[in-house]
C-alpha cells in the first residue's frame, strides 16, 4: 500500500524494506499550477480511463491511476465527508501525488531503475506478487470464508509427531511407525504416555503431546484441517506437514472466547532469583496486589512499580488477544477474569509475576474487520502443494491445454534410456497452452536448468515432466497477468516507483542530512533558537509510604547528594519490611514540561536550590533540588537526531521545489472536476 504523509523521517534510513507492501513517506512542496479551462466537468459515471489528470516534464499521468490511490487511501474517511472536504482532499493528495511522480521521475533520469541492485531487488518483489496473485482469485475467498467460520470454534487437542528427514525417499516407513501409534492409542494406549516415549515434538515429554486450545491459522494448514474434520475424542489418521506425518488425539471443541483486553503490572524474576513463591519479586507483587484490593488506584501503582517500561505510563494496558496470543499462563488468567475491572492475583511466567486487570472482552470480530489479517496467511496457504496441483488443473481447462499423447510415450523412452530411444526432435510437440506449441526444445532447455541428466527411471521421468509442463504453465499465467489484473498491474507498479522513491530519497536526503556535517551544523546554527531547553531542576526524588522515613532520610543526608551505593543501601534498609516503602527517583526535570506522576512534586516545591519534604495523598516525600540550569541552547550533540529530521525536511523541500521549476507539473482542472464528481457519485 502507498501511503502518502506529509512528514520525512529521521528514522526512514533505518526502515527495512517489506516483502508485500512498501510505505511512501513524501514530503509536502508547492501547489502545482493548474491548466485553465472554462468547460464544465464531464457525468461522472463517464469512464476517466483515457483521461490525463495533470502533465509533468513530458510525462502524464491517468486520472484512473490516481483515484486507484486515493481511494485505496481513503476509503474510512469518505464515509461522512462533506463536498468541500473532499474537494479539499483530493486537492491536497493530488499535490503530494505529484510530489512523489516528480521524486520517481528525478530516480529514472540519474539510472537508478537500470542499477543492478535494483533490478535483483524488484524481481524479487515480483516474482513474490506473481504467484500468490495468481492464485488468489480462485481460492483465497473460499479459504478466508472456511477460516473465518473455523474460528468461531476453538479446538483442544494432543498430537504425536513422526519427522520425515528432509530429502528422505521412503516416505511410507515413517507413516506405517505413525500409523502403528495410531493403532495402539485407538485400542486403548495412553495417548499421552505415546507422545511422551515416541513424539518427536520436543515439548513432548513434558507436555504429553498436549496442544492446548488453538483455532484457525494457528496450526499450519493440512494440520488444522485435519483437526477441524476430526470429531471429539477421535484420532485422526496421519498427517503429512513440513514437520513429518502427525497423529491427532481432539479432546474438546468449543464456541470461540473470543478475544480480551488487559492490563498488567509486572515484577521482573531477578537473575538467578528462584521463580516461585519464595521469590523477593512474588513478595512485591503480593504486596502490590494487596494495596490494589485495599483501593489503592490502578494506575498510581502502575506507573509506580511496573516493571514493563513499554506499558507501565499507560495504565499497563496491552493490545486485544485472543486463544494462542499469549503465554498460557497469561492467557488462561486473563480468560479467567469475569468482569469489567476484575484483578487477577499475581500469576507467574517465564517473565515475572504479573497483576491482571481485566479492561475488556468481546466476541468475534466481523469478517471485514479480520479480512486483511486472514488473506495474509491465506497467501502463505496457497503456496501449499496439493492447492498449487488444483490451480494447475484449473489453468489447464482455462487456457486449452492439449497434450500429444503419442510424443509422450516417445518422451517416456528416451528419459529412461531404454534400447529403441532416439533423441526426439527439438520441435516434437509436447501440449499446446492457448494454441501455443511447447516442444522437446522447451524440455531440453529445462533439463539444462535443472541439471537433470538422463536416464531417469520411470517415476523421476513423469515427476520431471510434470515439473518442466506446471514451471511453463505458471510462467504463461504469470506472462499475462498484466493484462488480465489491472490491480496487479498497478501494485507492482506501486513497488517498483516505491523502491525508486526509497532508493532517490536515500540518496538525495536522507543520507545527505547524515553525512553532510556541516550543513547540520549551519542548519542548527540559524535554527538555535528552536532547540532550546525550558529552565531544569536536576533533583532527587524520595518517595515513601510514612513520613517518619523521609525524615529518617533528610536527616542522614544533612542536604548532601547521595551517592549511587547510598541510594542502594537505603533502598534495602526501609524496604526490608515492606518491598514498596520507598522508592527512589532522579534526574533532570525540565520546567513547565510533562513529567509523570513523581516529577509532578516539583511544582508543589520552591523551583530553587533546597530540600523540602511534603506529603501528598498517602505518600510522603523528600525532594532534593541539587541544581537550577536556566534556560539554554540544547546541544547539537543532545539532539542530533531531531536535528536531523528536521534538516532532511528542509532538504526535502528546497529539491521539491527545484523539481517543480524544472518539470512545471499542470493539472486539467476539468479532469480534476469530473474525477471528485466520480468519488462523490460512487461513495453515496
Amino acid at each position: 500500500m502507498m501511503n502518502i504523509n506529509c512528514t520525512t523521517k529521521y528514522h526512514m534510513t533505518a526502515i527495512l524494506k517489506p516483502v508485500f507492501f512498501f510505505t511512501v513517506l513524501l514530503g509536502l512542496g508547492a501547489c502545482a499550477t493548474t491548466q485553465p479551462t472554462t468547460q464544465e466537468a464531464l457525468d461522472p459515471q463517464t469512464s476517466l480511463s483515457d483521461s490525463a489528470l495533470f502533465y509533468y516534464g513530458g510525462d502524464s499521468v491517468l486520472a484512473e491511476d490516481f483515484l486507484y490511490v486515493y481511494l485505496k487511501n481513503h476509503q474510512d474517511s469518505l464515509k461522512n465527508i462533506t463536498q468541500d472536504s473532499l474537494e479539499s482532499s483530493v486537492r491536497e493528495y493530488l499535490n503530494l501525488y505529484i510530489n512523489f511522480k516528480l521524486k520517481v521521475k528525478a530516480a529514472y533520469q540519474e539510472g537508478l531503475h537500470r542499477e543492478t541492485a535494483f533490478v535483483k531487488e524488484f524481481n524479487q518483489y515480483q516474482e513474490q506478487l506473481a504467484k500468490p496473485y495468481m492464485a488468489e482469485n480462485r481460492f483465497k475467498e473460499k479459504m478466508v470464508q472456511q477460516a473465518y467460520e473455523r474460528m468461531s470454534e476453538e479446538i483442544h487437542a494432543s498430537h504425536i509427531l513422526i519427522s520425515v528427514p528432509e530429502g528422505s525417499e521412503d516416505t511410507l516407513a515413517y507413516y506405517r511407525k505413525a500409523d502403528s501409534l495410531r493403532q495402539l492409542a485407538v485400542n486403548g494406549a495412553s495417548f499421552a504416555m505415546l507422545a511422551e516415549q515416541h513424539s518427536e515434538d520436543p515439548s513432548a515429554p513434558q507436555n504429553g503431546g498436549s496442544l492446548g486450545y488453538f483455532t484457525a491459522m494457528q496450526m499450519v494448514y493440512p494440520f488444522e484441517n485435519v483437526a477441524y474434520q476430526t470429531k471429539t475424542g477421535d484420532i485422526s489418521r496421519p498427517v503429512r506437514t513440513q514437520f513429518g506425518y502427525h497423529i491427532i488425539k481432539v479432546h474438546d471443541k468449543r464456541p470461540a472466547q473470543g478475544s480480551v483486553k488487559v492490563a498488567h503490572i509486572m515484577i521482573r524474576h531477578e537473575e538467578g532469583e528462584p521463580r516461585d513463591q519464595s521469590s523477593d519479586a512474588y513478595a512485591k507483587a503480593t504486596k502490590i496486589y494487596e494495596e490494589l484490593q485495599s483501593g489503592a488506584e490502578w494506575n498510581e501503582m502502575t506507573e509506580r512499580y511496573s516493571e514493563d517500561v513499554s506499558t507501565r505510563n499507560n495504565g499497563g494496558e496491552l493490545p486485544y488477544f485472543g486463544t494462542g496470543g499469549m503465554l498460557k499462563e497469561f492467557e488462561e488468567a486473563a480468560f479467567a477474569l469475569d468482569n469489567e475491572g476484575d484483578i487477577s492475583p499475581p500469576v507467574s511466567t517465564r517473565y515475572g509475576w504479573h497483576i491482571l486487570k481485566l479492561v475488556d472482552r468481546k466476541g468475534l470480530e466481523p469478517l471485514e474487520t479480520l479480512r486483511p489479517g486472514i488473506e495474509r496467511k491465506v497467501q502463505r496457504i496457497l503456496q501449499e502443494t496439493e492447492i498449487q496441483q488444483r490451480l494447475i488443473d484449473m489453468l489447464k481447462k482455462e487456457n486449452d491445454y492439449q497434450v500429444s499423447e503419442d510424443n509422450l510415450e516417445k518422451l517416456w523412452v528416451y528419459l529412461q534410456a531404454e534400447p529403441e530411444a532416439a533423441k526426439p526432435d527439438s520441435d516434437m510437440l509436447l501440449f499446446e497452452l492457448e494454441n501455443k506449441p511447447f516442444t522437446f526444445k522447451e524440455l531440453n532447455q529445462y533439463l539444462r536448468e535443472k541439471k537433470i541428466t538422463i536416464p531417469l527411471d520411470s517415476a523421476e521421468a513423469r515427476q520431471v515432466y510434470y515439473g518442466f509442463e506446471e514451471k511453463y504453465i505458471l510462467d504463461n499465467e504469470e506472462a499475462n497477468l498484466l493484462e488480465k489484473y489491472p490491480e496487479y498491474r498497478r501494485l507492482l507498479s506501486e513497488y517498483k516507483e516505491g523502491i525508486l522513491l526509497f532508493n532517490i530519497m536515500e540518496r538525495k536526503v536522507w543520507n545527505t542530512a547524515n553525512t553532510d556535517t556541516q550543513g547540520l551544523r549551519d542548519f542548527y546554527t540559524q535554527h538555535q533558537q528552536d532547540y532550546r531547553w525550558n529552565e531544569r531542576a536536576d533533583a532527587t526524588i524520595f518517595e515513601a509510604k510514612n513520613a517518619v522515613s523521609i525524615n529518617e532520610i533528610s536527616t542522614r543526608l544533612d542536604g548532601e547528594r547521595p551517592s549511587q551505593d547510598l541510594l542502594e543501601d537505603l533502598r534495602q534498609e526501609f524496604n526490608k519490611e515492606d518491598p514498596l516503602n520507598l522508592q527512589v527517583y532522579q534526574g533532570m526535570y525540565e520546567k513547565e514540561e510533562e513529567r509523570g506522576q513523581v516529577g509532578a512534586v516539583l511544582d508543589e516545591v520552591a523551583w530553587k536550590t533546597g530540600v523540602y519534604e511534603l506529603k501528598q495523598g498517602q505518600f510522603a516525600y523528600l525532594v532534593m533540588i541539587h541544581d537550577i540550569r536556566e534556560p539554554t541552547p540544547k546541544d547539537l550533540n543532545e539532539i542530533k537526531g531531531l536535528v536531523v529530521a528536521d534538516y532532511q525536511q528542509q532538504l526535502d523541500k528546497a529539491w521539491v521545489q527545484e523539481l517543480r521549476k524544472r518539470h512545471s507539473p499542470k493539472i486539467d482542472e476539468r479532469v480534476l472536476k469530473q474525477l471528485i464528481q466520480k468519488i462523490e457519485y460512487e461513495t453515496e
